[in-house]
């Protein structure tokens, strides 16, 4: 019984020594095959990365300061079109809509009383230069006396004057257009009873169509008679141009600015006074001004900077902008005209990261093209060489 007892400690002691000793064995291996493996690959750093980007040259061109206002589009002239004498609305020759000349008849009133008044001036205007005449004759032989010849002559002066008046009330009756314009209201119907000084059309010249604005009197600047200016009317796709035509003398005290007159020539026929329409007016404008997408600077606590490469690295660099415009803004300081600016990716940056400029072709994706091109090139290399080992085996085989 000792004896087994003694042989299974025996075999348990061998048995767990031979296993330390293959564990120490294997962990030297693996320390011989790191130290091999750290002498060949290097130190094990990480490769770096390079920040694709894409960059461009600032422009040199025109930078302009725009004041941006809303404004109503008016007529060049408004008018209401009311009735100079009383009478029934006869005849509406003209309806909402109609374009008319001046001078175009637009409505007329029942005008038999006119008419009436007018044929009884005509005939005290008859008679009255009848008798005028005879005593005309007889003053110059001198056979009537002086007051006679006077009170004939002021009655046909004033028969004459009588008949001016009628045939004016008559006209009354006949409405017409004062403007080349477009009816845009008419306010009484046919058969209708209208008084003297009562509203019967609305009148709008439009052409040309106006714009008024008031700009702050500091921000005149560059505004002149003549200037284009830019409209967006949101009933229309593309923008409008109007010209300045009027600029106040004066600055309104209660305000503070002052109005400028602008003329619109041409517009689409769903342009319309009354539309809305967004001005945008130059005010001030640099020539050869430092122009720079606007997409391309970033804003921090205020302040603007932006992104050159320079030996393949990113360059951070802060910069004060000038006119800022739709999409691009003027650099007034901190860059030159020869720098390569970063216009995208360079969210991504970081000053001094390493970064990969990418071209119109995309240098990415050329190499990745390259790439594979390589690795076709070198397959066919691979079974190029296969198939000559082959055929110098056969040769051998055939030799023996």
């Amino acid at each position: 019984m000792m004896t087994f007892k003694k042989d299974t400690f025996k075999s348990t002691f061998l048995f767990f020594l031979i296993a330390t000793s293959s564990l120490i064995i294997s962990s030297c291996g693996d320390s011989g095959n790191s130290g091999k493996s750290s002498k060949g690959g290097g130190p094990g750093k990480r490769p770096v990365t390079k920040i694709p980007v894409s960059v461009a040259n600032p422009d040199i061109g025109l930078a302009a300061s725009y004041y941006v206002t809303t404004a109503t589009i008016e007529p060049s002239s408004d008018a209401n079109i009311n009735s100079r004498t009383s009478g029934v609305v006869k005849q509406i020759l003209r309806e909402e809509g109609d374009d008319v000349k001046s001078g175009d008849i637009l409505l007329i009133l029942d005008d038999d009383d006119q008419r009436l008044r007018l044929q009884q001036a005509n005939q005290k205007l008859a008679s009255a230069e009848r008798e005028y005449n005879r005593l005309n004759k007889m003053n110059k032989a001198g056979v009537v006396s002086p007051t006679e010849w006077e009170s004939a002559e002021n009655s046909f002066l004033t028969a004459q004057t009588e008949q001016k008046l009628a045939a004016l009330a008559l006209s009354y009756t006949r409405v017409s257009a004062p403007f080349d314009g477009r009816v845009v209201w008419r306010a009484v119907d046919l058969g209708e009873h209208v008084n003297q000084s009562e509203l019967l059309f609305r009148m709008m010249a439009i052409n040309p169509l106006l714009v008024r604005v008031h700009i702050p009197a500091n921000r005149l600047g560059h505004v002149a008679i003549g200037q284009n200016v830019e409209l967006n009317v949101d009933s229309v796709a593309q923008p409008l141009n109007a010209e300045i035509e009027l600029v106040s003398p004066i600055v309104d005290p209660d305000t503070g600015t002052i109005k400028i007159t602008l003329r619109i020539d041409e517009y689409p026929s769903n342009v319309r006074p009354g539309d809305f329409t967004e001005v945008h007016m130059v005010t001030n404008k640099h020539e050869n001004a430092l122009l720079v997408p606007s997409t391309s600077l970033i804003e921090e606590r205020g302040q603007y900077y932006l992104y050159v490469v320079e030996d393949g690295k990113a360059v951070r660099k802060e910069v004060t902008n000038g006119f800022v415009m739709t999409t691009q803004t003027e650099v007034v300081a901190g860059l030159n005209k020869d720098e390569m600016v970063v216009i995208r990716g360079q969210r991504s940056l970081k000053d001094g990261a390493p970064v990969e400029v990418l071209d119109g072709d995309n240098t990415v994706d050329k190499k990745r093209s390259a790439k594979r091109n390589g690795d076709k090139s070198q397959g066919k290399g691979e079974r190029k060489k296969q198939g000559e080992r082959k055929k110098q085996g056969s040769s051998k085989k055939g030799d023996q």
